[in-house]
């Protein structure tokens, strides 16, 4: 009996020592499972964390490349809008600064001058559009002092133009007088009589002639002015009306400073804008500006 108690004892212990070990060994296996499938997360998190990065990397590198055309593009339209205005400028201040040479403007069709300051103001107006305000403003300034001078040069372009023209048909015949009614003849006995009028003019205003005396001179030099044929109504008017000459000279220095001032404002606007364009080109990947800025 004890002996046979003695074996079922080792039979059990025997029994349960088994399942111990079968049961450590699955708990073995388990925990290598986990051990392996954690791996496996942290090798899934890397991959997915380094395809993000490459995403964002290529993201951002399209991101650039499209800022990159977009200030080339905004270059492009800027850079022409530029040299549109300062062509425009050119033009303008070419015709005001020969206001002998300036078409009548009386007539129904704009004449060159007219269309030139419809050009200014036409291309300003684009350069307003594009910006930056900072040229804009400058732009602005040539724009005023361009159309300045423009009225100095109309206000100039009748007495200029008509003194031109007596100039030219004065130096197209002989300075002799064997042909008194050649319109060389009669061109030059206008600017004699224009030349005694401004002499009376001075004298009546220093006393030493009476205005009988002027009147008389004014009259001489109409009548010369209308025997020679070659002046328009506006430009009879300009020589007679300012007979000392002395409107014409303070309206000569006031043109002259116009001019003036028109090339420091083209020069200042010139030198911004190339400025403004070297930056853009050096700097393509800069933060594009908003698609619809506010404009001034």
């Amino acid at each position: 009996m004890d002996l046979m108690d003695s074996d079922s004892v080792s039979a059990v212990v025997g029994a349960v020592c088994t399942l111990l070990g079968v049961v450590l060994g699955a708990l073995g296996t388990l925990g290598a499972a986990r051990v392996q499938l954690r791996g496996a997360i942290a090798q899934a998190d890397a991959v997915l964390a380094q395809a993000d990065t490459t995403y964002r990397a290529a993201l951002d590198q399209a991101h650039a490349a499209q800022r990159a055309v977009h200030e080339q593009w905004r270059r492009e339209i800027r850079r022409d809008a530029y040299a549109a205005f300062v062509a425009a400028l050119d033009r303008l201040e070419e015709l005001v600064s020969r206001p002998e040479l300036l078409e009548d403007d009386s007539g129904g069709e704009p004449d060159s001058l007219t269309l030139a300051t419809r050009a200014v103001r036409a291309t300003h107006a684009v350069v307003e559009l594009e910006g930056p305000e900072s040229l804009a403003l400058l732009a602005h300034t040539a724009r005023e002092r361009g159309l300045t001078a423009c009225d100095h040069a109309r206000r100039l372009a009748p007495r200029a133009g008509a003194l031109r023209v007596l100039g030219v048909a004065t130096d197209g015949g002989p300075a002799g007088g064997a042909e008194e009614s050649s319109p060389a003849a009669l061109a030059r006995a206008a600017h004699r009589a224009l030349t005694r009028l401004r002499e009376a003019a001075f004298h009546l205003d220093a006393g030493r002639v009476d205005q009988a005396a002027f009147d008389a001179a004014r009259q001489r030099a109409a009548d010369s002015l209308d025997a020679c044929g070659l002046l328009t109504p506006g430009q009879r008017r300009a020589l007679l009306g300012d007979p000392s000459w002395e409107g014409a000279l303070r309206a000569g220095s006031e043109h002259a400073d116009a001019l003036t001032r028109l090339t420091a404002a083209r020069t200042d606007f010139v030198a911004t804008a190339r400025a403004l364009l070297d930056t853009a080109g050096a700097a393509p990947d800069a933060p594009a500006p908003p698609r619809h800025p506010r404009r001034p």
